[in-house]
């Protein structure tokens, strides 16, 4: 279904791209409520060269959200860098239609390279997602930024804008000559450093574990790490069981603890979830590779599982883990029982499947079953006739038991033998094998047999030492 909605969004792209032979502040002027974002971008000719010569996703906060961000950053309007870098961090790298969001993890490079702002390569990304269904773009410290709802309601309508009441609402992709805009309802936050990132996002237990290891100290190797390397990609945990009143380090050394610290961290390929893959090997800073493993659609890095993903930093990513990593520990996995229901990473099969192992297991379950309920079935029917007018002869001491049944008082009365046999071989504890048999002996015939034919045996085998299997063998 998804490749599906793809495919038209695509075929909608192509089609309006056709259309849209308009420059990008034409469009824009074109728009009710987005005046604020539009005089920005009036001011840089350059960036709206670039717009219009390439293929680009525009993002644009409508004015109330522009608004609300100059009013919590009242100097923003005097600073041409800092307006400069806002506008590049809103635009993204191709054309990516509202359909296509969210149906995979995708981060999408901008135009901020920056390097006051950024430190990735190609250029710091924004992740285009869903917030509940409705497309939206992920920035710095996960800032949500909606599309804005689609139009159902042409009535009055003219390049992208529905007038109703008063109210304006646009439509979700609306195309120039170059690429689409995008109207969102709030402004993206241009990534920040790992220490800003962990802080303004809340994360208690991050942060007293990181002091506990001394890295929050402005002279430790980690600090510098952290805030002057590009690409990385931070696994880190941020738990309770991990925080404050975390024992485990104690006593630790401090190139033990720069080493574990050293291991937490990849860097080259920033590691976003888009990148996550089964059984692949993640480079680390303590030049040894961490492996990631795949179960359940969840992602693992040796054992610590990725329970929250992708924070976007100034320099790459955090990934946060429910354990700290450890170098010496570099051949854990995740708990067997996950593994053992997590596909392969070739997409061969190992082994039965679950499906065909559970239906192994009704069939074997079905055969025992069936062969005890013979067995319950004829002591109930010998008990019965027993306690009937039958009576009971002992032939051969005890190896044979014959029953005889009267059913019709004129006729003569079938016969039912029941023999049993045992070996022991070897001593106390050894081999041992029981044979019980059934039958209508062939002489003479039953009545229900007349024609000398035998149809019914119940045939039991016992042996072996314990355990011991129980076999069936039944004929009509």
């Amino acid at each position: 279904m998804s490749n599906w909605w793809t495919y038209l969004a695509f075929l909608a792209l192509a089609a309006c791209g056709l259309t849209a032979d308009q420059d990008v502040l034409t469009i824009l002027r074109q728009q009710s409520g987005i005046g604020s974002f539009t005089g920005l971008l009036e001011q840089d000719g350059d960036l709206v060269d670039i717009l219009n010569q390439g293929t680009f996703s525009v993002i644009v906060p409508d004015d109330q959200a522009m608004s609300d961000f100059i009013a919590n950053n009242p100097n923003i309007t005097s600073d041409a860098n800092a307006v400069r870098a806002l506008l590049q961090y809103h635009i993204a790298n191709g054309t990516h239609p509202s359909a296509t969001f969210g149906l995979q993890p995708l981060f999408v490079p901008t135009l901020l390279t920056d390097t006051n702002y950024t430190n990735v390569t190609g250029g710091q990304v924004v992740e285009l997602s869903t917030d509940n269904s409705q497309p939206a773009v992920i920035s710095g410290v996960k800032a949500v930024s909606r599309v804005q709802e689609a139009v159902s309601d042409h009535r009055d309508t003219y390049a992208g804008v529905v007038r109703k009441n008063d109210l304006i609402q646009w439509q979700q992709d609306i195309f120039y000559l170059g690429g689409l805009i995008h109207i969102v309802d709030s402004v993206l936050t241009i990534p920040l450093s790992f220490p800003a990132t962990i802080t303004k996002a809340g994360l208690t237990d991050l942060i007293a574990l990181l002091n506990k290891g001394g890295w929050l100290n402005p002279s430790s190797p980690a600090v510098t790490i952290v805030n002057t390397l590009s690409d990385l990609t931070v696994f880190a945990p941020n738990s309770s069981q991990f925080g404050a009143s975390f024992t485990g380090w104690d006593g630790l050394s401090a190139t033990d603890l720069l080493s574990i610290f050293k291991y937490s961290i990849s860097q080259r390929n920033v590691q976003y979830s888009s990148e996550f893959k089964n059984n692949s090997k993640v480079p680390t800073l303590d030049g040894i590779s961490a492996t990631m493993t795949e179960v359940n659609n969840g992602f693992y890095v040796d054992a610590s599982h990725i329970t929250t993903r992708d924070y976007i930093t100034s320099n790459g990513v955090l990934q946060l883990l429910d354990s700290p990593l450890n170098p010496n520990t570099t051949n854990s996995r995740p708990f067997s029982g996950h593994i053992s229901s997590s596909p392969s990473s070739d997409g061969g099969s190992g082994g039965l499947s679950a499906a065909a192992g559970a239906g192994i297991g009704i069939a074997l379950g079905v055969l025992i079953l069936g062969g005890a309920l013979i067995v319950v079935l004829y002591i109930r029917t010998k008990r019965r006739r027993r306690a009937g007018m039958g009576d009971v002869q002992r032939l051969d001491g005890e190896s044979r038991e014959r029953v005889i049944y009267h059913s019709d008082a004129d006729g003569p009365p079938p016969t039912y033998e029941l023999e049993t046999k045992s070996v022991v071989d070897g001593g106390r504890g050894g081999t041992r094998t029981h044979v019980f048999d059934l039958q209508h002996p062939p002489n003479p015939p039953s009545p229900l047999e007349i024609d000398g034919i035998e149809r019914s045996r119940i045939n039991i085998t016992i042996e072996g030492s314990p355990p011991r299997h129980l076999g069936f063998q039944a004929r009509y």
